[in-house]
């Protein structure tokens, strides 16, 4: 058995990584998933360690956090993964409804050179990803994406679980 304190959010932070993966689970990610993976991750270590007592909240917000870290990491490596094996992702699939969102919407300069060159990037990140199954700008990007989000809801889900595990502590006396 593994004997660390953070452990719990290693497991969480996994299984929530590889949900995110789920084409229609990956949508309800940043806010139901990773929240509930830090009340897992807080309920579980609660039952480990068996301690009664009321959670700390540093305690919970270094949870939800590292659980989000975890999401971050597991998630993006298997989207990664996944993309370079089939060489196809939701960014491919709506890359056709993106463009011609793009050209629809009026406030766009379209004959800007840095539009232009947005578009680039766009289609170069698609045919990577098309080609070769790997586009380091795309997963560049939603690393970065993931960082900022998962994290924030980690820290959000360390504050609900405090709440709901530390009620149902009092409850239980």
């Amino acid at each position: 058995m593994v004997n660390s304190k953070y452990f719990p959010t290693l497991v969480s932070g996994f299984a929530a990584g590889v949900l995110t993966t789920v084409p229609h689970i990956k949508s309800l990610s940043c806010c139901i998933l990773v929240p509930a993976a830090v009340v897992f991750a807080l309920y579980a270590d609660k039952r480990i360690s068996g301690l009664k007592s009321p959670i700390n909240i540093k305690s919970a917000l270094m949870f939800g956090l590292m659980t989000g870290l975890f999401t971050t990491l597991f998630g993006t490596t298997f989207d990664v993964l996944i993309t370079f094996i089939t060489r196809q992702n939701e960014f491919v699939i709506a890359y056709p409804d993106v463009l011609k969102m793009l050209g629809e919407m009026p406030f766009l300069p379209k004959g800007d050179a840095s539009y232009n060159e947005a578009l680039d990037i766009l289609e170069n990140t698609r045919n990577e990803i098309v080609e070769t199954g790997f586009s380091f700008f795309y997963t560049f990007m939603m690393l970065i994406n993931n960082l900022i989000f998962y994290p924030v809801f980690g820290l959000l889900g360390g504050l609900l679980g405090k709440a709901i595990l530390d009620k149902a502590g009092n409850t239980d006396r």
